[in-house]
């Protein structure tokens, strides 16, 4: 409510550019005007030339009388300290930034809903983008700027049941919403998302979304660029590594150039067929092989016929036996003697089958053809259907492969909208958004080879993303646990209850905007409620995230009220199927 006589109830007593102090003279009648006033409420001060500023309080106290030598309290009287966070302008309009105000300001009120209003609708309309309203005031809608929002990078984090799934959700179903107009004619609105889901828990969140999982996943093993496939399949960390890496490089190369011989130029990277079992031979040949002792040319016993000489090591060959003085063994014989196995182990599993012999429905391989199929199904785009969010659910997926199929996706994604942007018509523009739930599970802090891959592609995608219509949102309850190098380059954050000192310090340092007086109540955020700061939106606001109809499969379970039930029985021969399937 704005108080009208302000300087009955005021008094300004200091005025920095950082802080603004302000005594509270009338207690009694402050607490009739200011019922809901609390810390990160806003208050106006404005001098007589009418220049307004805007400033949140940051906190207060008790002013104490010095009498007699001791401190005493006398009638209640309270100092504000408010930090100015922008200015109203001739027209009414809030800007961000300072702003000279004549000295001493003559008034101060506390900012009604008409003024919070002013300052919240300043977006424009056509690009108004609300997920939540004021925590405060939940009857005032928040408006950021959608363009600014998306094309920006997003970081979400909040602790576990600070409702982080709950506002993804929001966030992405408001995305997806199609207009009136739209809907009238039956048709898809352009948005275009891909939601990492790392324990399955969005599908719920989107009944008509396209879901993929490990039994229907296709994701063949040949999209592999280099630095993927090697830590894939290369322990770095074992002394003969080099020459593990060599003749990988070399086998793989070669066996694309043998299945693509229609194309003039084929590498290591190339996005093209290969066999990996004819990888395996080749490797296994070299562990096995012989030569001769002046030429040092292979010693096979019978070539296959129609095979050229260079493709021989992909076969199942034998190799002549060593002879003193005319036959020796081969340069690499021995060399592999753990790498062979260690192959052969993975290419067994049967939990990397979506990986290492995915199948099309008549048991034939996906070949290089066959790559617009398998990209469609990550944008959204297919032969019989579109869908604006495609949900991949990491949940099945072994944890030891878990960091190289985020990398495949996200890379081959970030190659799309790259070539697309060359391709486009003007107006035809198709902005993704790839949202990384739990993050820091796949780009951590850590140096660690197994993430290397990973994380160079989400850092590829973090600096030049946007320029090619990609933009990331990144979700995590450790922030503080994730690449700086991708979290640093979000604009906008939407911060959640954290409870981990080290990720309200990482936050904080992170935020584009110092606002102390909003970023002290990350601690004590409850559920639902989040601090949104980032160029998206006007001031720094603490908001509370509108309700869902269709809400993840999250929630927390409610341990006392279940153990107070009836003992129930467990089917343990399902769980025990289950368990051996996924296992």
């Amino acid at each position: 409510m704005t108080t009208t006589n302000s300087t009955d109830i005021f008094r300004i007593l200091t005025v920095t550019p950082n802080l603004i102090q302000i005594e509270v003279i009338d207690a009694d009648r402050f607490k009739q005007d200011a019922s809901d006033f609390t810390i990160g409420s806003y208050l106006m001060i404005s001098d007589d030339s009418k220049t307004s500023i805007i400033a949140l309080v940051q906190s207060f106290r008790i002013k104490e009388t010095n009498a007699g030598g001791q401190s005493v309290i006398t009638s209640p009287s309270f100092i504000l300290d408010a930090q100015p966070i922008g200015f109203l302008d001739d027209s009414g309009k809030f800007r961000r930034g300072g702003q000279q105000i004549a000295i001493p300001p003559s008034q101060v009120v506390i900012a009604d809903d008409s003024i919070l209003k002013s300052i919240y609708e300043s977006v424009e309309t056509e690009k108004k983008f609300i997920f939540s309203s004021l925590a405060q005031n939940t009857n005032i809608d928040i408006a950021v700027d959608g363009d600014k929002f998306f094309s920006k990078h997003i970081a979400v984090v909040g602790s576990t049941g600070s409702g982080k799934s709950g506002t993804v959700a929001r966030i992405l179903q408001e995305g997806i919403k199609p207009t009136d107009d739209q809907n009238q004619r039956g048709v898809l609105n352009n948005t275009h998302i891909l939601l990492f889901d790392l324990h399955g828990e969005y599908k719920t969140a989107f009944p008509k979304s396209k879901k993929l999982d490990v039994n229907n996943l296709v994701l063949p093993y040949w999209l592999m660029n280099s630095e993927e496939l090697e830590e894939m399949f290369i322990e770095s960390n074992e002394s003969n590594s080099h020459n593990q890496v060599s003749q990988f490089k070399a086998s793989v190369t070669l066996n694309k150039k043998r299945h693509n011989n229609e194309l003039s130029k084929v590498n290591y990277d190339t996005p093209v067929y290969f066999s990996i079992d004819e990888v395996f031979k080749y490797i296994s040949n070299h562990n096995i092989s012989t030569k001769d002792a002046k030429t040092g040319e292979l010693k096979i016993k019978a070539k296959v016929e129609g095979v050229p000489d260079v493709y021989q090591l992909f076969e199942v060959i034998e190799f002549e036996d060593k002879l003193t003085g005319k036959i020796n063994a081969g340069p690499y014989a021995g060399e592999f003697d753990r790498f062979v196995p260690r192959l052969e182990t993975k290419l067994n599993d049967d939990r990397l089958s979506f990986l290492l012999k995915p199948r099309k429905s008549d048991d034939s391989e996906y070949k290089t053809t066959d790559l617009p199929e398998i990209l469609k199904q990550f944008i959204g785009y297919s032969d019989t259907e579109k869908d604006n969010i495609t949900i991949i659910d990491l949940s099945g997926i072994p944890f030891e492969v878990l960091s190289i199929v985020v990398s495949l996706i996200s890379r081959l994604v970030f190659d799309f909208c790259f070539y697309y942007k060359a391709v486009k018509q003007a107006t035809k523009e198709a902005p993704f958004l790839l949202v990384l739930e739990e993050a820091h599970n796949y780009i951590p802090q850590s140096e660690g080879a197994k993430y290397h891959s990973v994380k160079k592609s989400i850092e590829r995608i973090a600096k030049e993303g946007r320029k090619y219509g990609l933009s990331l949102m990144i979700v995590s309850q450790r922030p503080s646990e994730i690449s700086e190098t991708i979290f640093s380059q979000c604009n906008n954050f939407v911060a959640m209850r954290l409870t981990n000192p080290s990720d309200q310090q990482y936050v904080r340092r992170l935020m584009p905007d110092s606002v102390s007086a909003i970023t002290d109540t990350l601690p004590v955020l409850e559920r639902q409620e989040a601090l949104i700061i980032g160029d998206s939106i006007p001031i720094p606001t603490i908001v509370r995230i509108k309700d869902l109809t269709d809400k993840p499969d999250s929630n927390d379970i409610a341990f006392r009220t279940e153990w107070k039930k009836d003992w129930i029985t467990i089917v343990f021969d399902e769980l025990i199927t289950k368990l051996q399937k996924e296992t």
